[in-house]
């Protein structure tokens, strides 16, 4: 299968294969522009150092020409000896200058001389030139050849005026020839000029091209590595990590799909699998120990709830029984007995309730809590036969989201505490206050109470944890731990602040997801 050795790479040799093809395509795409530019600085090296220097020299042959002209013309003017002497000196220098310089251009800024240069030539077709030139430097020779055999000639002695009405006009037309080659050399370096242009332009184009060609394939190559990274790495773990929130949120039916990679996703998809199967297994054993625990709960609870019916009815004709003989002391056992058994009673029944709330899937909705603790209030304390409470809300928000029966509840809970723990004040006062913050809602409920050790903040929270004895305040020990209980199923926070003598603070804060 094509690409399948792909499947066998850990994440990291496909990072670093993908990585490598990258760099060495960006080592390619600069070869190939540094070529390209190298060989574009060589036709412009060349044209500095062959066509302006071989003009230069071709110009420098044709002013010598007009010279070697204007010598011969004041020779044959003048042929006395003593005059005629210096003339043909500087015509000998004049030939030998000039034949240097064509020597010059011959072995320096010809184009048969410049192996690339004449293969450009080839490429293009235009062979014609470098013969068009060698042409030229050829007539130039022979013209140079033919003015030096002229001027021995001239230099001659002879009868005054005997060959020079000849010998100037021959003259003149043999420099004639030589300036039309010299102009036709100059014309056929302009053209080999125009043709190193355009072969400078040609390789731009092609730098350009090739330079897109590669911006295109790298371009090609990022596209194919990042839908290879997605394929095998970032869309295997989308699926991973969706297939964990659904077991995450107790979706114990979910199925991590097996990845055939041998890379780190095909180890953690085994390895998550292998964890779900385990997380089936003890979940399945932790509902068949719950139920039975269930089971067992109201069982032992509707056992020990009889007996208890029976001691807290025999104990109450007992107590009338009793109360007509005055035995005060008998009277006392046996209200001491009835009290008892009434208080394990409620202490089953608070059992029972917080078994039933922690074995309970809460559906959560949004309802009004400003209504619910108003009527909550009235229903605590319109039965109260002490000194009712001044009660003062104080709620910045109305709607709440969660589950209302067990929010009532957790309310209820510390709605009564801070009644029972504030009664023996001359003025009771509670104070129900609702604020919200940036992520929470935050519902406090404050007394003038008896109030507790801040030490005490976390135990207090426990299930049959009580700082007083019974005797004291009446209760089970259950009433904060099915508060707490409430909180975790809520996601939320329940805490305390109390000082000793002024009162306590109990504060819900549930997350708010009113968006």
């Amino acid at each position: 299968m094509p690409g399948a050795w792909i499947s066998r790479l850990s994440i990291g040799q496909k990072l670093v294969l993908s990585f490598s093809l990258i760099l060495i395509l960006l080592a390619g795409s600069l070869s190939a522009i540094l070529f390209y530019l190298s060989r574009v600085n060589s036709y412009v090296d060349r044209h500095q150092r062959i066509t302006v220097p071989g003009v230069v020299t071709a110009s420098h042959i044709l002013r010598n020409i007009g010279h070697m002209q204007t010598h011969v013309h004041h020779l044959l003017a003048h042929r006395a000896e003593g005059e005629a002497l210096p003339i043909l000196h500087a015509l000998t220098d004049l030939e030998r200058q000039t034949l240097e310089a064509l020597e010059t251009y011959r072995q320096s800024h010809a184009a048969r001389t410049h192996p690339i240069l004449f293969g450009m030539l080839t490429d293009h077709g235009r062979v014609d030139l470098a013969e068009a030139e060698d042409r030229a430097m050829a007539t130039i020779a022979e013209g140079l050849a033919a003015l030096s055999a002229q001027r021995e000639r001239m230099s001659a002695k002879s009868p005054p005026g005997s060959d020079s009405e000849s010998a100037e006009p021959a003259y003149e037309q043999t420099t004639e020839r030589v300036e039309s080659a010299v102009v036709t050399l100059v014309d056929v370096h302009r053209k080999i000029d125009m043709e190193m242009k355009l072969e400078g332009d040609r390789l731009v184009s092609q730098a350009r091209l090739i330079a897109l060609g590669l911006v295109c394939l790298l371009g090609l190559l990022i596209v194919s590595v990042f839908l290879l990274m997605r394929r095998h790495v970032a869309d295997p773990l989308r699926r991973l990590a969706s297939t964990a929130d659904r077991v995450a949120h107790h979706d114990l039916d979910a199925q991590f799909e097996s990845w055939p990679s041998r890379d780190e996703v095909g180890t953690l998809a085994g390895s998550l699998t292998a964890m779900l199967t385990s997380l089936r297994d003890h979940s399945t054993a932790l509902m068949r120990k719950t139920k039975e625990l269930e089971a067992f709960t109201y069982s032992i609870a509707h056992d020990l709830k009889g007996p208890l019916r029976e001691i807290e009815g025999f104990s109450s004709l007992l107590e009338k029984q009793f109360s007509e003989s005055g035995d005060a002391t008998v009277t006392h056992h046996i209200q001491v007995i009835r009290r008892s058994a009434l208080r394990l009673t409620h202490m089953i029944d608070a059992l029972l309730k917080y078994s039933r709330l922690e074995q309970q899937d809460l559906p959560m909705q949004q309802f009004n809590l400003a209504d619910m603790v108003r009527t909550l209030v009235q229903d605590r304390t319109g039965g109260l036969q002490d000194t009712k409470p001044d009660v003062h809300l104080d709620l910045q928000f109305d709607d709440l989201y969660g589950e209302p029966v067990s929010i009532r509840q957790a309310i209820a809970n510390l709605f009564d505490n801070a009644v029972k723990f504030s009664a023996r004040q001359a003025r009771p006062d509670i104070r129900i206050v609702g604020r919200r913050t940036a992520t929470e809602r935050i519902l406090s409920i404050r007394d003038n109470g008896i109030g507790f050790d801040q030490t005490h903040g976390d135990k207090i929270f426990g299930l049959f944890e009580r700082l007083h004895g019974p005797n004291e305040y009446e209760g089970t020990g259950v009433g904060l731990a099915i508060v707490k209980l409430v909180m975790d199923k809520h996601s939320g926070r329940v805490w305390a602040d109390s000082t000793p003598g002024q009162g306590s603070t109990f504060s819900l804060a549930f997350p708010d997801r009113s968006s």
